[in-house]
């Protein structure tokens, strides 16, 4: 399978008062068709900025550069062509479906609105890939559901409706920001079972957002660990699960419960500190404040270790151990 999305130095400078926040700093990764790209790390380290500012739905104030920025050989940093991608082939589920959908329209109206923009058509045709989208997605009395504003829905069922309204015009790439944040355990285990679905049925590459390493062990085909707007580390999920190599990795599973090796009343590993400014000039490992394994070599340039399919940002270049439990 070939690289459907390529991306080269992808930065976000968004100016403010005390100069400039460098809120995504060289991200250089790719997505192949088919694929689930999941994106992990704390919050504010630029995850959902990165999935901004690959749709080019950034505010004003932030400014947007790449060396690359390549989707199905159309250059995303021409903004007439990306217009004719984004909601096309290229399709977002935002964060939060509580929020995410306006609450003075019907959601027939928003779910045909993209549709209709992109593939054209009369109405009647785009209401009527609305009720085949959410009856696959599974929302039961679609023709009905047409005619009901967003508080008529449960939390579930909005972001059933998110996921239909993203798939209306057949996308390639689905980027899902976080899309189980607001949701119960039991919906959320719907909704990556859906997702999971949905990817196997119509072949679509994924990118997936967010800050829960539980749920990226279990659907992730490849991880990439930001940190401080930066990639610290990325790899395929045996590869970050099995042996991660960043010391910030490492730290972030030794965060979480490990079922049958963590006993019950064991604390839990801590990142202590706090995540640096991104105000001004970053030189060197920006984290290396929390790091138990900082010397004076991560205050200068720190180089990209590792080969392809595995690489991790550190001065350290020997084998981290492999962590019992926490393969995929």
């Amino acid at each position: 399978m070939g690289a459907l999305l390529t991306v080269d130095d992808l930065r976000v400078d968004i100016a403010t008062p005390r100069g400039t926040l460098r809120a995504v700093r060289g991200l250089t990764f790719s997505v192949n068709a088919g694929e689930t790209l999941c994106i992990v790390g704390e919050s504010g380290c630029g995850k959902s900025m990165t999935s901004l500012a690959l749709m080019d739905l950034l505010p004003r104030v932030a400014k947007r550069s790449a060396a690359t920025l390549n989707f199905a050989d159309t250059d995303l940093s021409d903004r007439r062509k990306a217009r004719r991608i984004r909601g096309n082939q290229m399709a977002m589920i935002f964060q939060e479906p509580m929020t995410a959908l306006n609450p003075a329209f019907p959601i027939g109206d928003q779910l045909t609105e993209a549709y209709l923009h992109h593939k054209g058509g009369s109405r009647a045709a785009a209401r009527a890939r609305a009720v085949e989208m959410l009856d696959l997605v599974g929302i039961g009395s679609p023709a009905e559901r047409l005619g009901q504003y967003p508080h008529q829905l449960s939390g579930g069922l909005r972001q059933r409706v998110m996921i239909a309204m993203a798939l209306m015009t057949d996308p390639k790439l689905l980027i899902a920001d976080e899309p189980t944040t607001a949701l119960d355990v039991t919906i959320q285990a719907q909704i990556l079972r859906l997702l999971r679905d949905l990817q196997q049925k119509l072949g679509i590459a994924v990118i997936f957002i967010t800050h829960d390493l539980g749920l990226v062990s279990r659907i992730a085909d490849r991880v990439m660990v930001m940190y401080a707007g930066a990639m610290v580390e990325e790899g395929t999920a045996a590869q970050i699960f099995g042996a991660p190599r960043h010391p910030y990795t490492q730290a972030l599973i030794e965060c979480i419960p490990q079922p049958g090796r963590t006993a019950r009343g064991t604390p839990l590993g801590t990142i202590p500190g706090v995540v640096p400014s991104l105000v001004g000039q970053i030189e060197g490992c920006v984290f290396r404040s929390r790091c138990p394994l900082a010397r004076r070599e991560c205050e200068s340039h720190v180089p990209t270790r590792g080969a392809e399919g595995h690489r991790w940002v550190c001065v350290d270049d020997a084998p981290a151990p492999a962590l019992e439990g926490t393969t995929r």
